[in-house]
């Protein structure tokens, strides 16, 4: 199977997933519709509007210990660079979410001392 063949599977998959979703809330009677939930049984969904908070939630929660989290807006998961980054065993070393999204020298230097120590 090539790359072309492949992503257009991936957006198939995506596309039925997310009609899954929205028919099961249009399903629901009105006031019961929460447009966040799980299609299929084990996908994630959440088509409310995002918020800073269920963002920081799904991209760097350090309160949760998982690495794939549902989306905060979507289909499917979000990483926890958090989690990965705790994982990874970066975070100890003065890492800081700014550092994470603005990287500069000190992230370099963080992430080099960790491959050389592996």
């Amino acid at each position: 199977m090539n790359v072309k063949s492949l992503n257009r599977l991936l957006q198939a998959a995506v596309i039925t997933l997310s009609m899954i979703a929205v028919c099961q809330e249009l399903e629901k009677p009105k006031e019961e519709r929460e447009w966040h939930g799980k299609a299929a049984g084990f996908v994630p969904y959440d088509f409310r509007m995002p918020t800073m908070e269920r963002i920081r939630e799904a991209y760097w929660n350090p309160y949760d210990s998982r690495i794939l989290v549902p989306e905060a807006f979507g289909v499917g998961w979000a990483i926890n660079f958090y989690a990965l980054l705790e994982r990874l065993r970066l975070i100890g070393q003065d890492l800081s979410e700014e550092d994470f999204l603005m990287p500069g020298q000190h992230m370099k230097k963080v992430l080099t001392h960790a491959l050389e120590a592996e």
